[in-house]
């Protein structure tokens, strides 16, 4: 009977193969990387002219030196004609070094400012992921269009996110992080649910901070800025009350996609999401403290939606970029191959739906961006919830062995 002869397993060639699969996927993502700064570039190029939104600041500074009034007597809300200021008084103040230069070099200065800081984020949120796919992370941020555009229009979201980044850092020194996470707020309000997820996690003491500088910083522009302090107030009562997002929605094609973002779900799935993400996460993060960092991103991801028009706002898509490097890192480190697979094809559709732009008046990009939020919220839960749901499986699995 012949004997069958099974050739010996080269072990030393196994792993070679194994080590060389994570480097030839991290060269590729090098060159998708270069390839995708090029493409951003040229997008970028494609906006000019530059500085729609910074002009709006430049006004207000050089109102500022001139003392005339910050705020048109009859504003527009929620956005305005080109050059109306609709934020805080103290916010217009950084501008006055900008404001006595040519506009074309204040917005030149501004346009790099807003380029370190948003390469300053990448790095802080891509250094955490595995050396393979720290690239292809990379070119998912330079190409992210929300991100071009807020540099090339010259707003201050990149800067809230990075305020909101640093205040989370800093979370075991209260008085710091709710200083930070103050100034976050006063200069956009955006992130105004994060307060309620400081809160939910326990960190009551940033959250008095962050209350305590708030309120002296309003005395100090009550005072300091005393005649457009009164106009300021009524501008976010204005906005507040204002209707525009649902009117502008309806009033948009196709007919069918403006039903359904204007039915009671898609009015409130996204301010729920935003209070949700803040209560519960926070919650969570206070039980679970791995997650409190994911969970925070989460929370600032949806914490623009508080409004009804913040999905009316494509550059508010930025404070999604902690969420999606946060998810991308999850799901890589997920056993299974398969459902790791389906995760990172599931975020990646997000990050496309998240960029989707169109002809004005066309309603699809806003529906994109809608259904994208939503994709990204399943997939950030996702990376949550299934190592937990596994982990129970196998305890329980284990007693019953035993």
């Amino acid at each position: 009977m012949r004997r069958l002869y099974r050739a010996p397993i080269d072990s030393q060639g196994v792993k070679a193969e194994a080590a060389r699969r994570p480097r030839l996927v991290w060269a590729v993502g090098v060159v998708v990387m270069v390839l995708s700064s090029f493409a951003a570039f040229g997008i970028f190029l494609a906006k000019a002219p530059f500085g729609y939104d910074l002009w709006a600041y430049v006004l207000a500074a050089r109102h500022l030196l001139a003392g005339e009034p910050l705020y048109a007597a009859q504003p527009e809300v929620p956005f305005g004609p080109y050059g109306e200021y609709h934020y805080a008084p103290p916010a217009a103040e950084p501008f006055v070094l900008l404001a006595p230069l040519p506009f074309e070099i204040a917005t030149a200065l501004f346009m790099a400012v807003n380029a370190v800081i948003a390469v300053a984020i990448a790095v802080h949120l891509i250094r955490p992921l595995p050396r393979a796919a720290q690239p292809w992370a990379a070119a998912a941020f330079v190409l992210f269009l929300p991100t071009i555009l807020e540099i090339a229009l010259g707003n201050l979201n990149l800067i809230t996110v990075a305020l909101c980044l640093i205040a989370w850092s800093l979370r075991a020194r209260a008085a710091v992080a709710g200083t930070v996470l103050a100034f976050a707020i006063g200069l956009k309000l955006l992130p105004l649910t994060l307060v309620l997820f400081y809160l939910a996690s326990g960190r009551g003491r940033i959250v008095a901070w962050t209350l305590a500088v708030g309120i002296v910083g309003l005395v100090v522009t009550a005072i300091v800025f005393a005649r457009d302090f009164p106009a300021y107030v009524s501008l976010l009562f204005a906005l507040k009350d204002s209707q525009w997002a649902a009117e502008f929605i309806a009033s948009m094609r196709p007919a069918e996609l403006a039903a359904i973002l204007g039915s009671p779900i898609g009015r409130w799935l996204l301010p729920v999401a935003a209070v949700g993400t803040a209560i519960l996460g926070g919650l969570a993060a206070r039980r679970y403290t791995r997650d409190e960092t994911h969970l925070h991103h989460l929370a600032l991801a949806f914490a623009p939606y508080l409004a009804s028009f913040g999905l009316l706002w494509f550059p508010y898509l930025v404070t999604a970029l902690p969420l999606m490097a946060s998810t991308l890192h999850r799901a890589l480190l997920l056993p299974r191959p398969k459902t790791r697979g389906l995760l990172v094809a599931s975020l990646a559709l997000g990050w496309l739906l998240l960029q989707i732009v169109g002809e004005q008046n066309d309603l699809v990009p806003i529906a994109a961006h809608f259904l994208g939020l939503v994709v990204l919220l399943a997939v950030a839960l996702a990376v949550v919830l299934l190592p937990r749901w596994a982990n129970a499986t196998e305890s329980g699995a284990a007693r019953v062995t035993a």
